[in-house]
């Protein structure tokens, strides 16, 4: 009877999620199964599945490691005056996203992982928030300035959302960071305007 092989866990896992982003970037959500990833990495779907207690697992983790890498991203803008520091976020938010469409597609395409998010996850997302809210805040609106701030991302991520199916052309010929800039500052304006 052949033994079971060996393996380290943690070398492995980093191996499995570095091979799930090459499936996502090849074929979407849908190329992320336990058997491509197995033949991937060169072992059994049954250890994908014990290593990250099934698929969404896996899943989980890409996105983990997608957050984290835009958190590190965003808090590398500069702290300048806040329509600066809005527009440079922005940036970065519709850079990151196209860059990376595979990520984007794992984020909103693939199928919901949970219910419940895990706290990590919404941590992250409201880190992102916060960030975007801190020179909003500096505008001094009469509105909420988180409330604000998803606003403001929910405006820049619907233009990611078409530019990353490419379908932004149904819609416009502007790219998408002109779109971006231009969401930025109709918010300026609006809080200077006194409205928000």
């Amino acid at each position: 009877m052949a033994r079971p092989r060996q393996y380290n866990h943690d070398t492995l896992r980093i191996q499995v999620i570095k091979a799930a982003k090459l499936l996502l970037e090849e074929g979407g959500p849908a190329a992320l199964t336990a058997r491509a990833l197995a033949k991937s990495v060169k072992t059994t779907p049954g250890t994908i599945y014990n290593l990250f207690d099934g698929m969404s697992g896996v899943l989980q983790e890409v996105n983990r490691q997608a957050l984290v890498d835009l958190a590190r991203l965003v808090d590398g803008v500069g702290d300048s005056e806040p329509r600066v520091r809005l527009l440079a976020l922005a940036e970065v938010y519709v850079g990151f996203m196209l860059d990376r469409r595979a990520v984007w597609r794992a984020f909103f395409e693939g199928p919901r992982i949970t219910g419940v998010f895990p706290d990590w996850y919404l941590a992250q997302i409201d880190g992102l928030i916060d960030r975007i809210a801190q020179p909003i805040t500096a505008l001094e609106p009469k509105g909420d300035p988180r409330l604000l701030a998803e606003q403001l991302l929910l405006s820049v991520h619907g233009i990611v959302a078409l530019a990353a199916i490419e379908r932004l052309d149904l819609i416009t010929r502007q790219k998408p960071m002109d779109l971006a800039h231009a969401a930025v500052e109709r918010m300026i304006a609006s809080i200077q305007a006194g409205a928000e």
